[in-house]
């Protein structure tokens, strides 16, 4: 997650050559861990992260010093060589650390690499009497290592920007009263107060009071979710409206924003395979660059070797490859995709088979009210869903929610209830205004002795045969009636798997703990190949095992807690559970507003970065050769050379910043037109 002007300042800093303070392969990688994570931490643990003061790794007064040794190797060259030993000497102390690491690389290493090349420039330069040349090299690599710490600085700020900068106090309720505390000092269990306009300090959960809070930068939801008692919420969201009291649950490093930023931070070590297949070329490309140079000597001179020398394929790719990358995970992080294993943008093109858990990934974890069935003319329908949701409002569980939602749509005001006796596993009673309601299974109403009317046992039947379940519902003991319950199917479930098949998966697999019944009509309603009914969490994996037994790369997709072991041994594991147990999800990919749209998204994303990627390999690779050849035949001398390899480097790295813009707005997408496969 790095700022598009932050990313445009690492490419126009880091493809100028090299950033000669850091190893290549660690470059990105410092940058990213001095930035982010330190930002965030300490947003999180309370306070501006901007009031800390920034480590910088350069020389004191660097700038003033490398600018005066350019100068100096310019008169030294053109007007006044008494000024040479001093030119050399700034040249010595500024590219001291280059050949450190050319040096690491021959002596402790053991291998051949780019890193090589610049020392060989700057040493022949010299030899040759080139002064100029090597005070502008060494001038160039150091303002790379000054663009590199800007952007670091730059980021910080973005990360500091995206999640918000934190207070640095709390309003801890303390015997009945509001005392203002350091963030810092808060402990789990404590109650916090917070109010309209207020940044949530640390993950908790609502105690009293309700609120609509923007949690854009954790789930990329637009627009501000409701929040009542009961409910999570999260550092670094916004409260837009309300007045809430919360229990401290995490803070500072537990907390989820900062669990996402280390998620991303891990993220970003991953080379894509373009990068990788450029530094082998690259590293294998340093000899016979150093052989067509020594060619070059004879063929055209000192000028031809110094251009052939120059021109290397490393340097560029090298920081356009992981520009791009951070690129993409910003990106998705901000539509809320979270992509937590980087290899999934190059395993994503292998997958030819998806295994979908089917409750709470293809449908709603709340079912939905099909119908009502009366057992006779005294009830009628509302009727019976009044007592229903009377006994059932004080209880959370999925049927409970779904009947509660249906006398909600209907406007039905809920009377008040004396205390239910609870039937684990089978149903409640309840009184409600003098009358005595059960609601529950047709075992709870058999065990109770209530007897079912004929119509009411057909009608099971009928709702069990179609895989659907039902509540039974009886007043007074006498049985009224029955609310049929279907599972709800994600709107977009059926448009994502025909998204899916235009992809060239070509096996689409549902898996559920439920009845046959139910997963056979989901599975045929949403045209998939194949469908395992009544399977146990635990059993899952052997089904990942069986398609990756046939030679399958399987993506399983699943709700991130039940669905774990699946999730580990697939190729590719997406969760929808979002952003309630990221931190403890096994998945590489998690949605974190739990909608499975996201897929058009994750598949964008992964397209623009390998196309951005391949880009810039052909805008390093073709002019570098242009350069080698025009060195060998004379067309081409060191000045040529490093316009063109510098110049290119930083336009590849121009590219792969591009890859911010390049992928655009989660959308709604026309899918080239083909018949899904049958059961």
């Amino acid at each position: 997650m790095i700022s598009t002007l932050g990313i445009v300042f690492m490419a126009s800093g880091a493809s100028l050559g090299h950033i000669h303070k850091l190893p290549a392969k660690n470059r990105i990688r410092a940058l990213r861990k001095k930035s982010t994570s330190e930002a965030v931490q300490q947003a999180t643990q309370g306070g501006n992260p901007l009031a800390a003061p920034i480590p910088h790794n350069r020389k004191p007064y660097q700038f003033p010093i490398m600018s005066g040794m350019l100068g100096l190797s310019v008169a030294a060259q053109f007007s006044a060589p008494v000024l040479i030993p001093v030119a050399l000497i700034g040249i010595g102390y500024l590219s001291a650390n280059i050949f450190e690491e050319a040096a690491t690389a021959i002596f402790r290493e053991k291998r051949v690499q780019v890193d090589i090349l610049d020392a060989t420039v700057i040493t022949l330069c010299v030899g040759f009497g080139q002064i100029a040349a090597a005070g502008l090299m060494v001038w160039v690599l150091d303002i790379a290592d000054l663009l590199l710490e800007k952007t670091r600085d730059r980021s910080e700020r973005f990360i500091s920007d995206i999640f918000g900068s934190q207070p640095r106090t709390a309003w801890l309720l303390k015997d009945g009263q509001e005392i203002e505390v350091a963030v810092r000092d808060l402990r789990k269990g404590d109650i916090i107060a917070v109010n309209t306009g207020e940044q949530i300090p640390v993950d908790g959960v609502v105690v009293s009071g309700t609120a609509m809070i923007d949690q854009h930068s954790l789930t990329g939801e637009a627009a501000p979710v409701e929040r009542h008692e009961g409910d999570k919420v999260y550092a670094m969201t916004v409260m837009v409206a309300g007045r809430i009291h919360l229990t401290v649950e995490e803070t500072g490093e537990d907390t989820l924003a900062y669990k996402i930023v280390t998620i991303i931070n891990d993220a970003a070590n991953f080379k894509v395979e373009l990068q990788s297949t450029g530094e082998r070329i690259a590293d294998k490309m340093v000899t016979p660059t150093l052989g067509l140079g020594l060619l070059g000597y004879f063929t055209a001179g000192a000028g031809g070797m110094l251009a052939i020398i120059n021109a290397d394929y490393g340097t560029g790719i090298r920081v356009a490859a992981p520009i791009a990358l951070l690129a993409a995970l910003g990106r998705a992080a901000q539509h809320g995709v979270l992509i937590k294993d980087s290899q999934v943008f190059e395993g994503l093109k292998d997958i030819d088979a998806v295994l979908f858990d089917k409750t709470g990934t293809l449908t709603y974890d709340v079912p939905a009210v099909a119908a009502i069935v009366p057992a006779s003319s005294d009830y009628a329908e509302d009727q019976i869903l009044l007592y229903a949701a009377a006994a059932e409002q004080r209880f959370s569980h999925p049927i409970a929610k779904a009947i509660l939602a249906e006398a909600q749509r209907r406007g039905l005001a809920l009377p008040e209830h004396d205390e239910s006796q609870y039937h684990v596993g089978l149903g409640i009673t309840v009184t409600v205004n003098d009358v005595q309601v059960k609601v529950g299974s047709a075992r709870y109403m058999e065990q109770e002795k209530i007897p079912l009317p004929e119509g009411i046992a057909q009608a099971l039947g009928s709702i069990r045969a179609r895989g659907h379940s039902a509540i039974l519902i009886a007043i007074d003991d006498k049985m009224a009636g029955l609310i049929e319950l279907q599972a709800t199917v994600r709107e977009e479930a059926k448009r994502i798997i025909a998204h899916l098949r235009a992809r060239g998966i070509n096996e689409i697999v549902l898996i559920s703990g439920d009845h046959e019944a139910p997963t056979r009509e989901l599975a045929t309603r949403l045209e998939m190949d194949r469908f395992f009914g009544g399977v146990l969490p635990h059993e899952k994996a052997d089904y990942v095992k069986m398609l990756q037994a046939e030679g399958k790369k399987v993506m399983m997709v699943g709700d991130g807690i039940n669905d774990s072991a699946a999730l580990s041994l697939a190729d590719i594991a997406v969760s929808l559970q979002g952003a309630s147990t990221i931190a403890i999800d096994v998945a590489d990919v998690v949605f974190m507003d739990g909608n499975l749209e996201k897929f058009d998204y994750l598949f964008e994303v992964t397209d623009v970065l390998h196309e951005n990627v391949r880009r810039s390999f052909a805008l390093i690779a073709i002019p570098n050769s242009v350069c080698i050849l025009g060195g060998l035949t004379g067309v081409f001398g060191l000045a040529a050379s490093l316009v063109l390899n510098n110049g290119f480097n930083l336009i590849s790295a121009l590219n792969a910043a591009w890859a911010y813009h390049e992928v655009k707005d989660p959308a709604t997408k026309a899918l080239p037109a083909q018949a899904p496969k049958k059961l």
